[in-house]
């Protein structure tokens, strides 16, 4: 009888089990719009980057049910691989309506709706700057100063209240999916000091979605004024191989400039590279350039046209370069000042202000 009533157990167990792990998913397009009249739709981890299920539509809907590992970040879309975006939510155990009519609205459980109020507050501050936008176009550049400044104030004030719901989102959701969301998607305007304080606790920080916040958070802390270089090690034109710290950390300033030969603004800029290693060179001053090229020949041709005499360093991988990686760069020009002590000083310091800067240090 015990082992009877111990095999039933666990038998409702699994099934508890598998019931918390049950999905439903529906959606309607009642909007007009024929391209959204799809075929097929699919429900997309974000997490996991894969299609987890797929329906197409009968008698106008198209629903989704199945067992998975949940809670999860997902989206409806038109493809498999993740593009063409309807909608995104917190997938769970309570069945979720996704509808657009004259929005996209999405209905379930409590966290998705605080997560689509998030959402809307940004969508709707969104449209409010593109109506700033058109309303500055009719000048055809002709603004007067009082129109700008007004324009430019109501956009701040638009962009302070979609930072204001990022945050205030974030942080009152401790508990749930909804910040891996948000935070993987703005990483770059809540800025490293929040990101940083708000995963320290955060339950779901080891989300696969927020291992890429966690590289950003990283390269960001090495970037960061009074921090240590961190070395690494590239080729140089001839194959030869050469350390960041064979130049800095040896008693002089020394600017790590990132660039690429396909890049107009770099080209653009290294005229103002060129002349302040041609002033200060002679007093202890040194450039070191990363490439993010990965053609060898364009890359070389290049530091030809533009006379850069100063050591030049790539590994020919573009943007996966692993300086670059390792600093997270995703953006060029990009520069980094380190001081004589092997500390950062400065960073993405250009034309006038990096002239600047440099004869300040040599005066």
């Amino acid at each position: 009888m015990k082992k009877f009533v111990l095999g039933l157990f666990l038998m409702l167990g699994a099934h508890a089990a598998v019931a918390q792990n049950t999905y439903k998913v529906t959606f309607e397009n009642k909007s007009g719009n024929k391209n959204l009249d799809l075929k097929t739709v699919y429900l997309f981890s974000i997490e996991d980057k894969m299609a987890i299920d797929s329906a197409q539509c009968v008698n106008g809907v198209y629903t989704m049910e199945g067992t998975t590992d949940l809670p999860k970040l997902a989206s409806v879309c038109g493809t498999a691989n993740g593009y063409n975006v309807v909608a995104a939510f917190v997938l769970d155990n309570e069945p979720i309506k996704v509808t657009v009519d004259k929005g996209i609205q999405v209905t379930g459980s409590e966290v998705n709706a605080r997560m689509q109020a998030i959402t809307k507050t940004i969508e709707d501050g969104g449209r409010a700057q593109r109506e700033l936008q058109m309303e500055a176009a009719k000048y055809n550049g002709q603004m007067p100063d009082s129109v700008a400044k007004r324009l430019d104030a109501e956009w701040m004030a638009i962009t302070d209240r979609q930072i204001k719901a990022l945050k205030d989102g974030i942080t009152n959701n401790k508990d749930n999916l909804i910040p891996a969301y948000f935070v993987f998607n703005y990483m770059e305007v809540l800025g490293v000091d929040f990101i940083d304080n708000f995963l320290k606790d955060y339950k779901y920080k080891n989300d696969p979605l927020l291992a890429s916040v966690f590289k950003m958070l990283e390269g960001e802390k090495r970037k960061a004024e009074g921090a240590l270089f961190t070395d690494f090690e590239l080729p140089d034109m001839d194959g030869n191989m050469h350390k960041l710290s064979d130049y800095a950390g040896k008693g002089n300033y020394v600017l790590l400039d990132f660039w690429a030969s396909w890049c107009g603004p770099c080209r653009q800029e290294m005229p103002n590279v060129k002349a302040v290693y041609d002033r200060f060179h002679s007093k202890g001053f040194e450039i070191v350039g990363v490439s993010l090229d990965n053609n060898k020949k364009a890359w070389t041709d290049a530091v030809a046209k533009m006379q850069m005499t100063w050591p030049q360093l790539s590994d020919l991988k573009a943007w996966k370069s692993s300086a670059a990686q390792l600093y997270y760069v995703k953006s060029i020009p990009a520069t980094l000042l380190i001081g004589p002590d092997g500390k950062i000083v400065a960073s993405n310091l250009r034309g006038e202000e990096l002239i600047k800067k440099i004869e300040e240090l040599y005066q």
